[in-house]
This record gives structure tokens, C-alpha cells and sequence, in this order.
């Protein structure tokens, strides 16, 4: 199951991981479901979702790579871009602003989204060695950090696509989640195997190695 929260705490969307998997709809404020969209794609499973900051819209990707576009204050579909990954769409990350979308798939491939002009506005390449698994976008929307499955870990450009930092294999297992804090002081990774790493967020260094804190770590936040 994926969840996603407007920024205004009124609305949650669940999906389910399944076969003709649905997106659903509720009020935050009594947890009443005020929209089943029924199945969502017929080419395969919803794998994530997510919402623009600015409440306008649900994004959900499927495990056959394709994306769709749900309104959210008119709760229909408003665009279907098709396939637009070559395997399963993996990571949704949206720009403060809401005017980008940034997908991230199993086929190492980063796209950017123009949420005005519903299409794919660039491809920024492979920007992962291995299957990407996670990724985090910065605060000022011009640059991404992603992480693969053997544990690899990336700054790039969010506009262009190039490496900016490549930090190396900083996992032993695949990374499941990238976080940075509030204050944009401090980034958090984490892995499969349950480690936890901190890193400055301004020179992009390891402060701290928290070790295995639990048995695996699925997701930040």
C-alpha cells in the first residue's frame, strides 16, 4: 500500500498493491472515504503516489511504468500520460512549487514532468548504477538525491541530469529511504539491512553512522 497526504491535513489517498488496484479518498478530519477511483490502471499494479504541495493534484505510477493525473478538488482523472517508463514507476517526488513532477523508475531512468503542460518535459537518463529505489528532492527543486539497490548514493541535477556528487556505495544493501530535515541542515539514509546514516546537508559528508537500529527499514520520513 502507498499513502500520500495533502499539505493542507484534509485529504488522504491510499492504493492498494494489487491486481485492478484502487486509489481511494478520505477526509483526515473524520477518516470518512468521500471517492473510490476504482481501478486505477488496467496495465498493471499502482506502485506509488503522491501529492502536489499545492493540493491540485494526485500523481500514481504503475509497475508497468505508467502515470496517471487525479484532481483533487474535482476527484477525477484529469490525464493519462501512458507509459512513460520502461518498468515500474518507483518514486514520485514533486517541486515546492508544483509545476514539477519527478518520476523515478526500476529502469534507472529520472523524468521531469510539466504538471501545466501534462507531458514529460525532459529525460534526465540513467542516473543510477544499479535498479533505482529511492529518491529525495531538495527544498529549492534544483537537485535530487537518489539511491540504488547495492546501496549507491547520488546528487544530481533535477534540470539537467548531471552528477553533481556521486557519493559511492554508503550502504551495504539497497537504500529504502532518503530524508532531509526541516531545516535543511541534515540528510538521513537508510537501508534494507535496517542502517541508519546522517550526512551535512550543505557539504555532503557523514556526520554519523547510527548502525542497524532494527532489522530492515522500509522508509523515511
Amino acid at each position: 500500500m502507498s499513502i500520500a497526504i495533502t499539505s493542507d491535513d484534509k485529504h488522504l489517498f491510499t492504493s492498494d498493491f494489487c491486481e485492478n488496484g484502487h486509489v481511494k479518498q478520505f477526509l483526515v478530519s473524520d477518516g470518512q472515504m468521500i471517492k473510490d477511483y476504482g481501478t486505477t490502471f488496467e496495465d498493471g499494479r499502482i506502485r506509488s503516489i503522491t501529492t502536489t504541495p499545492d493540493n491540485k493534484y494526485l500523481f500514481a505510477g504503475s509497475t508497468e511504468g505508467h502515470l496517471k493525473q487525479i484532481c483533487v478538488e474535482r476527484r477525477e482523472e484529469v490525464h493519462d500520460y501512458g507509459r512513460i517508463h520502461d518498468s515500474l514507476v518507483k518514486c514520485l517526488e514533486s517541486t515546492r512549487d508544483s509545476k514539477w513532477l519527478i518520476t523515478g523508475s526500476w529502469d534507472k531512468h529520472v523524468k521531469r514532468i510539466s504538471v501545466d503542460n501534462r507531458e514529460v518535459d525532459k529525460d534526465l537518463g540513467q542516473v543510477c548504477d544499479d535498479t533505482l529505489v529511492t529518491m529525495k528532492i531538495t527544498a529549492d527543486g534544483e537537485k535530487l538525491l537518489v539511491g540504488d539497490h547495492k546501496g549507491h548514493l547520488k546528487l544530481i541535477s533535477s534540470i539537467h541530469g548531471e552528477v553533481i556528487k556521486d557519493f559511492g556505495q554508503v550502504h551495504e544493501s539497497q537504500i529504502t529511504g532518503i530524508m532531509i530535515t526541516a531545516d535543511q541542515k541534515f540528510i538521513f539514509t537508510s537501508s534494507y539491512s535496517g542502517v541508519l546514516r546522517q550526512w551535512n546537508y550543505k557539504k555532503n559528508f557523514a556526520v554519523r553512522w547510527h548502525g542497524e537500529i532494527t532489522n530492515s527499514i522500509s522508509s523515511l520520513c
